[in-house]
This record gives structure tokens, sequence and C-alpha cells, in this order.
């Protein structure tokens, strides 16, 4: 789901941003000390604290990490006042922006950057016109983990050796945070449950959840379905209405399209259960209700069919990557 614009002046950080004069690149070598210094935390809260620190260094109003999954990247953290990028986003490899990154290239533009667009597979085509843009690659145990990106789009800055230098480092100090909390998983795992067969890793099922990239009337019934999430009954009849047709004819329609309704509101409850269930810590009745389930139990049945788990479980086991 998209996140709040980024407010500088917030405390939800690991550290006191306030005190630093990002300007000044001392000050920065100091901030990213006590960043990696700082209790240990939650991966978000550490990658929110980094990305707040960057919009700040670089003069951006948006700033995201991206891990690299198959053929997609997938935004695990993004601070943005922008509806085009959102945690959860999954960017195709392809794409001009996160091919350059991933090749290894030095980005740094700061004019002549127009018209960009990033390709996702939630949102098909979002144009996003770029002033300014820096961002390195993430190597986690020397292999590419994803990037680190920030842009904005509207301010215009050059950036000299000083903030390369401080993207490298900031990639750095991302990478070796998601390495210490791989091995503390991996400690955790030895010594419980995680070793059950069956059990996928928590980034497969995210690529399982994902919402599907949809065109023509199955497009528009996904759009509904993820409006009416948590405020509205998700029926085929409701969806319908509010489509202007009858529900035979959207059956018919989504027929010819080679898709049901039920798939489609499937996609939907899973992609958004994963979310209420591991980022939002909702109740298993308030997830059941906000999905338009007719009680918990139908709702567990169905978790089960999609995952071979229950909530809590899943919960139990997947907590940590919130």
């Amino acid at each position: 789901m998209k996140t709040a614009g980024i407010e500088l002046s917030t405390p939800n950080v690991l550290v006191d941003l306030d005190k630093y004069n990002f300007s000044n690149f001392v000050d920065r070598l100091k901030c990213f000390h006590e960043l990696l210094t700082a209790p240990p935390a939650a991966t978000r809260a550490f990658l929110r604290s980094y990305i707040i620190a960057g919009c700040r260094m670089f003069g951006c109003e948006t700033g995201f990490v991206g891990q690299r999954i198959g053929g997609v990247v997938r935004i695990v953290a993004c601070e943005s006042n922008l509806d085009s990028l959102f945690d959860g986003q999954l960017l195709q490899m392809n794409e001009p922006l996160v091919e350059s990154i991933l090749s290894g290239n030095k980005v740094g533009l700061s004019e002549n950057v127009t018209n960009v667009s990033f390709r996702s597979l939630n949102l098909s085509y979002n144009g996003i016109n770029i002033q300014n843009l820096i961002a390195e690659t993430i190597d986690v145990y020397d292999d590419v983990f994803g990037v680190v990106c920030f842009l904005s789009t509207n301010r215009i800055r050059k950036y000299d050796q000083e903030d390369f230098e401080s993207i490298e480092l900031m990639a750095k100090g991302v990478a070796k945070m998601i390495e210490l909390q791989n091995n503390l998983k991996d400690q955790r795992n030895e010594s419980s449950s995680f070793a059950t067969p069956g059990v996928k890793h928590f980034d497969d099922y995210l690529l399982q959840a994902r919402l599907p990239e949809t065109y023509g009337v199955a497009g528009k019934v996904v759009d509904v379905l993820k409006s009416r999430v948590g405020k509205s009954p998700l029926g085929i009849g409701d969806v319908a209405d509010e489509l202007g047709l009858s529900k035979r004819t959207l059956q018919r329609r989504l027929q010819q399209q080679d898709i049901s309704f039920a798939e489609l509101r499937d996609k939907v409850r899973f992609h958004y259960s994963i979310e209420f269930l591991i980022e939002q810590s909702a109740s298993i009745d308030n997830i059941s209700s906000a999905l338009d389930f007719s009680d918990r139990t139908s709702f567990t049945n169905a978790f089960k069919r999609w995952t071979g788990l229950s909530p809590s479980t899943f919960r139990k086991l997947f907590r940590d990557y919130a």
C-alpha cells in the first residue's frame, strides 16, 4: 500500500535526524555510523530510517529500496507522495530506470530526465516526470540484492562526488543491515519450526499474492474490488452494479477473457490478507470482515487453500518481515 508523504521532522526513525546537517559530508558519515550501530529493530524501521535520511541528503521527496526477485524488482520500503510508487509494488526488470541501476551504471541525473515511465505488474504504466534521480545497487553476500533510489519531481540539483560516495555508503549500510537480519532469521530458523516441509520463503508468498496485471473488464473488476476492500461487499452482484452491468453480462465478458470473477476476487483477497496479517497485525476476525468473508472459518479455509497454512500460523512465521 502507498505510504504517506515524507515528513522530515517525523520521530518514527531509529535516530534523531534533525541534529545532522546533511549538506556536510562529515555529518552524513556520523548519521550512517549511528544508523549502523542503532539497537536492533524490524527491517522496515531500518529501511525507513535510511530512506528518510537519504531524501534529506539528496534533496528528494521520494525514496525507495527495491529487492530483485526473479524478473521483477519489488519495492520493500518506500517514502513518497507519489501515487505511482508504494510498498509492495512490482517494477519490471526491463524498465529503463531499473535496468540502468542494476547494470551497475552510475546514475545521478539532474537534467534532461523526462517522461521516465515505471511499468508495474500492479499498475501497468505510470508516467513520472523526474527532475532529479540518484541510485545505487545493493550487494548482499556479493550478489545484487536490489536497489536504493531517490528521485524528485519538482527540484533540480546537480550531484557531486560527495553525493555519489554518500549513496555508495548508504547502499553498503543497507546491505550490512540485511545481512545481519538474515543471519538472525537463520539462527531462529535452525531452532524453530521454520524448517517445516512445504513452507515457502516469504517473498515467494508475496509473488504468489501479487495483484494480476489485467486489462479490459477484468482490470476494471480488480480496480473495483481494490476500492471496496474493507469498505463494501465484494460480491459479483455488487461489483457488477458499480460497473453498470448485469451480473450475467459481467460473467460473460470475463469468460471471454478466460477468467472468472471468483479467481479475480481470490487474487485480491489473498493480496490484502498478507498485508493485513503481517504489516497491519489486524485480528483474524477483522480481516475476515474486511475481505467480505461470511465468517472467520471461511477466511481461514480460503487462506489454507492459498498457502497451506492457517492465518495465525502464517503470522507467527513471518511477523518479523513487517
